[in-house]
């Protein structure tokens, strides 16, 4: 179960207090990176780790997950709200109040199991794609060009590769103070996440460059600007604004979703149970929804803040309540002195951050499965880098599901069953045929979903190659059939039927007993034919096969009685 933070315990109380230190050193040079992404001051950044990170804390169900802004949703607001390298703060705290609505929905329709249908693949793609997505977007801070893209690219696609090529292009044009700072930045950070100091290493980079910033006088390199001290004060978002960004509102909120499960999964509670995904989701809609008052990044659980807060030996959920508040204290104390931070040395922060989602040996992994999994990563890959990223998130999501569906059809898988003389069964390989005045026992193993009916149809044998032929089917465990299963047994029955043969199913669960039922397929196949599913194994076909002999045995004595008279 979820640790509580009603009552504080003095025997975590020191290590909660010391992760959740760690965690706000940590998490505020970072939610100021992502700020940066999405295009907006990085003050921005800050509410969000100090707002939705303690409403998200109180109302999750989660022990050690932080919510909080991330590198994935930040690139999605700047690609939703990007108009001439500005964002619109107003959208921006309107896309928060969406995207919370939509969690909470989610969360309370119980929909978290539905993100286990966007495949590993899928993300693999998006998530690298992301990662370089970064690393193009933060060269201009890195190294004081700004690139304006290529004249004549199509505004319908992204302008992350066009503004890369122009970067290359002009890359003698870089300021070299700039460039100084932010090299130097990115090898303090990367050197430093090498020894003990990593939790702090983005802290250590951002002191160490301004302080030398302000001594050698270096006045072109761009700093952090405008940035009010104090807490933010409650702003109604302008819901005016929400009909035009439903739909972007709705890739964030998915992305979310499936970053938050994985996430739920990988991070287990201290008695070794999971989290509730579905409370979860509501947490993150509730901080998402609090925060669009306070002009708030979106946010949702944070893998890597996750990560700090565990590995500096958090206990219970008191340690992201004081992370939250430790970044709200900064805010208040030290907001002006945010202003000495070189943006320069946030980009190279960020530069480290997104190599480390570039992972190859996830991408061999998913690159050696299959032909599938390799397209589907490609392409959602290709699509982050091509598309804006709103989308590539639904290229994702219909991959995954056409993958799904793909693989789903071919694991169906049918074979004959054969009595041996000790009286067991062998699989054996299907006949093409049927045998005349015999009992042929199939076994099928697999949902018979739409994809899978027509797989079925094509492995069965044709009715019409033998006469009073008598077929068993065995749906072992089967829990759905749905009309086109249902429409495809009348079909193999009736024809059966016309050749004087007959068509008997066994292993019948009771949810597909209950749909034919429903359908009235029960009374096309006929009671006589429908054998249910029992606690010992074989014992329903075995039943279907006594019935069957026993019918075509009947059947031969009525046809000798009729020839004798």
């Amino acid at each position: 179960m979820a640790s509580s933070v009603n009552h504080i315990r003095r025997d975590t109380l020191q290590q909660d207090l010391l992760a959740g230190l760690t965690g706000a050193v940590a998490g505020a040079p970072q939610a100021m990176g992502f700020a940066l992404i999405a295009g907006v001051s990085p003050v921005y950044g800050l509410y969000a780790a100090f707002v939705s990170t303690i409403v998200g804390t109180l109302a999750s169900d989660s022990t050690f997950m932080t919510i909080a802004p991330t590198n994935a949703l930040a690139l999605v607001v700047f690609s939703t709200l990007e108009s001439d390298g500005v964002v619109s703060i107003e959208k921006m705290a309107v896309l928060s109040l969406l995207v919370g609505v939509l969690q909470v929905a989610f969360g309370a329709l119980r929909l978290g199991d539905l993100t286990r249908f966007v495949s590993n693949a899928v993300m693999t793609g998006f998530i690298t794609g992301a990662g370089l997505l970064i690393i193009l977007g933060q060269l201009a801070h890195v190294s004081g060009y700004d690139p304006q893209g290529i004249a004549g690219w199509p505004e319908q696609f992204s302008s992350a590769l066009p503004r890369f090529l122009d970067w290359l292009v002009h890359l003698p044009q870089s300021q070299p103070h700039t460039l100084i700072i932010g090299v130097a930045a990115i090898i303090m950070i990367a050197g430093l996440h090498r020894t003990r100091l990593k939790n702090i290493a983005t802290l250590v980079a951002i002191l160490v460059t301004a302080i030398f910033i302000l001594v050698a006088n270096w006045a072109d390199v761009a700093i952090v600007e405008n940035v009010p001290q104090g807490w933010p004060s409650p702003i109604l978002p302008q819901v005016q604004l929400a009909p035009d960004l439903l739909f972007d509102a709705l890739a964030l909120a998915m992305l979310a979703l499936v970053q938050s499960a994985a996430l739920t999964q990988a991070v287990r509670e201290p008695d070794g149970s999971i989290a509730n995904t579905n409370r979860d989701f509501v947490a993150q809609g509730l901080a998402n929804l609090v925060g669009s008052l306070f002009q708030c990044l979106p946010s949702s659980g944070s893998l890597s803040r996750t990560a700090v807060n565990v590995s500096a030996g958090a206990r219970t959920k008191l340690a992201n309540l004081i992370a939250g508040l430790s970044i709200g204290l900064i805010l208040l104390a030290l907001g002006g002195a945010v202003e000495y931070i070189a943006l320069a040395a946030l980009a190279g922060h960020l530069i480290v951050a997104a190599i480390s989602l570039i992972r190859i040996e996830e991408i061999k992994l998913v690159w050696q499965v299959n032909l599938a999994a390799r397209v589907a990563m490609v392409a959602t890959f290709v699509s982050t880098l091509v598309l804006p990223l709103e989308y590539s998130i639904y290229v994702g999501v219909v991959l995954s599901l056409a993958h799904f569906i793909h693989t789903s059809s071919r694991n169906l898988n049918v074979v004959q069953l054969v009595r041996t003389p000790e009286n067991r069964f062998r699989e054996a390989p299907l006949p093409t045929t049927l045998t005349d005045n015999s009992v042929t026992v199939f076994s099928v193993e697999g949902h018979l979903y739409f994809a899978a009916v027509h797989q079925l149809e094509k492995a069965l044998p044709d009715p019409d190659t033998a006469t009073h032929a008598v077929v068993i089917l065995r749906l072992h465990n089967n829990r759905y059939l749905g009309s086109t299963g249902i429409h495809l047994l009348e079909r193999y029955a009736q024809r059966l039927r016309d050749r004087g043969g007959r068509l008997i199913i066994s292993g019948v669960t009771a949810v597909v007993y209950e749909q034919l039922k429903r359908t009235r397929g029960l009374d096309f196949l006929g009671r006589d034919n429908i054998f249910l599913q029992q606690d010992v194994v074989f014992a329903a076909t075995e039943q279907a096969i006594e019935a069957a002999e026993a019918g075509l045995q009947a059947e031969a004595a009525n046809a000798s009685a009729m020839e004798a008279t």
